[in-house]
């Protein structure tokens, strides 16, 4: 009798987990022919990052939403070799409008331009016109962009 229901109990299990209703699942990464801006790659900055030319980098920053310096914040680059430069910043607020304070996220959009290995900077300015303590607030990154 125990068998009988164990088994039962074993078989209702098996046909509870099955998936009713089969979506196709989009791929992690689109397909080469499509716009590259969508194929983006994080950067980090302790490690080397390996990248290919058809990617598009991606830096993730956020300014404080509110504060005197919302709307003056700005980033740059400087790479030595020229071989990534500045495509675009977009910027997102997830705030409630209706909240005071939160922070507005800045994506940094990097395109790779021919390959090989490079060490960069991104500078933060947080005033116009950036001023001496600007120069000293970056980050840097080191990538190395492959075909």
């Amino acid at each position: 009798m125990k068998k009988i229901i164990y088994s039962l109990l074993f078989i209702s299990l098996l046909t509870a987990c099955k998936e009713k209703n089969k979506v196709p699942v989009e791929p992690a990464t689109p397909a080469p022919d499509k716009n590259p801006v969508y194929q983006r790659v994080e950067l980090r900055s302790d490690t080397l990052n390996l990248v290919k030319l058809t990617d598009t980098l991606v830096i993730y920053e956020s300014v404080c939403r509110g504060c005197q310096y919302e709307h003056s914040a700005s980033f740059a680059i400087a790479d030595s070799l020229q071989l990534v430069a500045l495509y675009n910043i977009e910027t997102a607020d997830n705030t409630p409008s209706d909240m005071d304070g939160g922070s507005l996220q800045k994506y940094i959009l990097l395109v790779p331009k021919k390959t090989g290995t490079t060490k960069f900077k991104l500078y933060s300015f947080l005033e116009q016109p950036p001023t001496a303590e600007d120069s000293t607030r970056f980050t840097e990154y080191s990538i190395n962009i492959q075909n």
